[in-house]
């Protein structure tokens, strides 16, 4: 039973919240894809990263309480009535109010993003850039905002070795304000809305990533070419996105893909041999490095093998991830 009375008077997060402590003890809870969809979006909404939160749910086996506190802290004590309001229409099924009704036209009668040439590129390669997403001095106020939280100097190479980053060049950096900042500009929101032809979509809590140059004693720690989508059937479109924090020209670590593969996926898996491992095959080859300037966005195809490159600059490369997705969007659970 869910407390009457609570700060964020969420029932859902009491639900989430009461799940992740009985997993914690042992007990099995089977979680089928809308649990999946209804735990991400509940996150997304609360602007929570998944990672940080499983892990101080399991770390601390808080109150509940104790986790309402928790996310506000994560906001530096208040959340948005709107964010709060979209939530609690998602998990009622009533409609939006009129407040929340106009933003989303707001978006919808916004000047296009995309250009017919922008959407075309995106048709036949998969992934498309947004120039200056966010201005220059925004993405340098972010780079600024991971040096600081790494501890490092941009002019002392030698401080950029110093320290464990992360998982591999991913840093776990969510909350600081040019992160939120970013997560909310027009002309992103306005690009994921022109592809998925809907402004009525909701934004990830995702990492940062801090990829320096290579050295003989820290070479290069990927990710390389993967999907972050199972390849088992249904197959469902779906989008990622990365800003660029600094200038990355293409030998600089840059983010890399296989253009057009969001149209060769399917039939490429179907002409496998049985019992192959589609992960296990080398596509590096046909995988090309997508430069772009600070302030940069780039969106791909989620169909689309992609990974992060060795850096052979002279600079690291530092972007934000980040993705846009509509409420009733799920992901095959089954993993291939």
């Amino acid at each position: 039973m869910s407390p009457t009375t609570t700060q964020l008077n969420l029932p859902y997060l009491h639900h989430y919240w009461q799940q992740a402590l009985a997993r914690r003890q042992g007990q099995f809870i089977e979680r089928d894809a809308d649990s999946w969809r209804l735990d991400n979006l509940l996150l997304n909404g609360l602007g929570l990263a998944l990672e940080e939160t499983t892990q101080y749910l399991l770390q601390h086996a808080p109150s509940f309480e104790e986790f309402e506190n928790w996310i506000l802290a994560r906001h530096h004590g208040h959340l948005a009535p709107l964010h709060l309001e979209r939530l609690h229409c998602l998990f009622s099924g009533q409609p939006y109010g009129p407040a929340l009704q106009a933003q989303l036209r707001e978006i919808e009668d916004s000047e296009a993003v995309l250009t017919p040439a922008d959407l075309q590129h995106w048709h036949e390669h998969g992934y498309v850039i947004v120039r200056n997403a966010v201005s220059k001095e925004q993405a340098q106020a972010t780079e600024a905002a991971v040096w600081q939280h790494l501890g490092m100097s941009p002019t002392d190479p030698a401080t950029w070795y110093q320290q464990r980053i992360g998982k591999g060049i991913m840093m776990e950096f969510y909350h600081h304000p040019t992160l939120l900042a970013n997560r909310q500009s027009p002309r992103i929101r306005k690009a994921f809305a022109q592809l998925w032809r809907t402004p009525d979509l909701w934004p990830t809590t995702d990492r940062t990533s801090f990829n320096p140059p290579e050295t003989p004693g820290r070479p290069f720690q990927g990710p390389h070419l993967h999907w972050d989508m199972s390849l088992l059937p249904p197959f469902r479109f779906g989008t990622q996105g990365l800003l660029y924090l600094c200038d990355t020209p293409a030998h600089q670590g840059a983010f890399c893909c296989v253009p057009g593969f969001h149209h060769q996926l399917q039939p490429w898996l179907a002409a496998l041999p049985p019992g192959t491992d589609p992960r296990s095959i080398d596509l590096q080859p046909q995988a090309q490095p997508i430069a772009a300037q600070a302030g940069d966005f780039v969106i791909w195809h989620h169909f689309l093998p992609h990974g992060s490159s060795p850096n052979h600059g002279t600079y690291p490369r530092i972007v934000q991830y980040l993705n846009f997705y509509p409420a009733e969007f799920k992901e095959t659970q089954a993993w291939l």
